[in-house]
């Protein structure tokens, strides 16, 4: 079999038990499949080209260096825009924030929608940006992104963003979900939309 008719996981999956010349082609494989939108990602989160061009090929430079980090448990894509979101903190440590949180929805599962239909989605997405914005504290919509847009397990979350509280990523998630609810709940009595 081809290693271009292989999914994401399969081919991850063979990248783990390969080694040498037959291992990096795989991986280029994998990479390929993902430069395009991690790329894009890096372009919202810096707003700029050439930095996007820059934080893009850290994110797959630290990827290859620490793929036998990749143990299956999560999605490729899940495992790869972690590392995509932490080179992104990092970089937002080192130079200070470039943009809100709020822009950083990556929706990890319309990646593979075509320009059409993500023109589409534009307008509803911009809309329910605004209203994670404005329900949500930062800390709440990194978690909850994390979680629901790149499901993220909420123990890694907990340790990515050094959450010290008794019940780590879980307390977010707790607070998030009961502010979204009454949000909706006063948009819905208003007649209004997301």
């Amino acid at each position: 079999m081809e290693a271009g008719d292989l999914t994401d996981d399969e081919l991850a999956s063979e990248c783990v038990r390969q080694t040498g010349t037959v291992r990096s082609a795989l991986l280029e494989e994998l990479f390929r499949r993902h430069y395009v939108r991690v790329a894009r990602w890096c372009l919202r989160y810096t707003n700029d080209r050439e930095s996007a061009a820059d934080l893009a090929q850290d994110v797959f430079l630290k990827a290859h260096r620490n793929f036998d980090s990749y143990r299956g448990q999560a999605r490729f894509s899940t495992w790869l825009y972690s590392i995509a979101r932490n080179e992104a903190i990092n970089r937002s440590v080192r130079r200070g924030p470039l943009m809100e949180d709020s822009e950083l929805l990556a929706d990890v599962a319309t990646l593979d929608e075509g320009p059409d239909a993500a023109a589409a989605r534009g307008q509803r997405d911009q809309r329910l940006r605004e209203f994670l914005f404005k329900t949500l504290d930062r800390t709440e919509r990194t978690v909850f992104t994390l979680h629901y847009g790149n499901d993220m397990p909420l123990e890694t979350i907990t340790r990515l963003l050094h959450l010290e509280n008794a019940s780590g990523a879980k307390a977010f998630i707790v607070s998030a979900r009961r502010k979204l609810a009454r949000a909706s709940n006063r948009l819905r009595v208003k007649g209004d939309e997301l």
